[in-house]
């Protein structure tokens, strides 16, 4: 038995590259979280842009802290190893009848990194077929698949994979309540549809890579949320401040531009001048 999962769990995991409908958050937690996220979308609209997306746990001490929920920090020990770096976060939000469409891709086709990192989906709302779910094709995270780069939808400028020849009939919706999560292997081919209902679709996306890991390109960044970093391959980024603050906006900033490499910004490519989320100074 691990620390969160039982054994057919982490087997199926090993087999499929996902598993799914874990309870980890209380409903009190779950209100807790989509209070702020909806105080922050009322107070600043002008910033959900850039503040909701890549590195959202360097801005928010809250995204950070949920992060390290250590009901979620132990499903994820089970499945890479105690000594853990949080390498991402960031909001997944889509509205009634939102088209955005994140086509099927594999997160680490770009940057492969090994052993490979895990991506948690964390609900805070409803995740159905309807409103857009997460849709994980199995066994499919054994290597990397042939892909093209493609800009992505609500990443302007972002050269995002698509892999070639996926086949959308072997996918598995993975329908979660509020306060459940799913984890997915790096390599695992995924993607999500449309919200056709009139139900907001809220999630924030954690990814978490063992401590010991190697980006094949590059060197990338995260907070070292359990154990120990005793091989220093991974830049350590610092912790957020309270509240959206100028230091934590300039640090995030710091990290992109110091780490430029990671798997969701992909290899720079010959002449390419780096750019990411941010609002001017």
């Amino acid at each position: 038995m691990g620390k969160f999962l039982n054994q057919a769990q982490v087997d199926g995991f090993q087999r499929d590259g996902f598993v799914s409908n874990l309870a980890v958050l209380n409903p009190t937690e779950v209100a807790e979280l989509n209070a702020r996220t909806e105080a922050f979308e009322a107070e600043r609209p002008q910033d959900l842009s850039w503040a909701f997306d890549i590195k959202a746990n360097l801005l928010f001490d809250w995204v950070y802290e949920l992060g390290r929920h250590p009901l979620l920090l132990d499903a994820v020990e089970d499945l890479i190893g105690p000594d853990i770096l949080m390498t991402n976060a960031t909001f997944r939000i889509k509205n009634p009848g939102s088209h955005i469409d994140y086509g099927w891709h594999q997160d680490s086709a770009r940057i492969e990194v090994k052993p490979a990192f895990v991506i948690v989906f964390v609900a805070l709302s409803p995740a159905t077929a309807q409103n857009g779910c997460l849709r994980v094709i199995p066994a499919t995270h054994d290597r990397v698949r042939p892909f093209t780069l493609t800009e992505g939808p609500g990443q302007l400028n972002r050269l995002v994979a698509r892999v070639v020849g996926a086949d959308p009939d072997q996918a598995v919706d993975l329908t979660l309540e509020a306060g459940e999560i799913a984890i997915f292997h790096g390599n695992a081919v995924h993607g999500s549809a449309a919200n056709m209902s009139d139900k907001r679709r809220v999630a924030i996306l954690y990814d978490y890579t063992p401590a010991k890991a190697r980006q094949h390109v590059g060197r990338g960044s995260g907070q070292l949320v359990r154990g120990v970093d005793t091989w220093g391959h991974w830049g350590h980024e610092p912790v957020p401040e309270p509240g959206l603050t100028e230091t934590n906006v300039l640090n995030r900033r710091a990290m992109l531009s110091t780490y430029h490499e990671n798997v969701l910004m992909g290899p720079r490519l010959p002449g390419e001048t780096i750019t990411f989320p941010d609002r001017p100074y």
